[in-house]
């Protein structure tokens, strides 16, 4: 399976919209469109800095106060 980005439309403006999982580009605009969403793109690959995971155990570390 693929991951296929999406987008939602309001009141003129765009906004993130749910992933699609789908095996081809076709399988995903039709659900995309089924579902009123803007196909946007497929996923390729995510990159993860060091940097960025150490940041993420620090903010996982520390506790919330309410």
């Amino acid at each position: 399976m693929k991951v296929f980005l999406t987008e939602v439309e309001q009141e003129g403006k765009r906004y993130a919209g749910p992933n699609i999982l789908a095996e081809t580009w076709e399988f995903a605009e039709e659900a995309a469109t089924l579902n009123d969403l803007i196909l946007i793109g497929e996923l390729q690959e995510i990159v993860v800095d060091s940097t960025v995971m150490n940041s993420l155990e620090q903010n996982i570390d520390t506790p919330t106060l309410h």
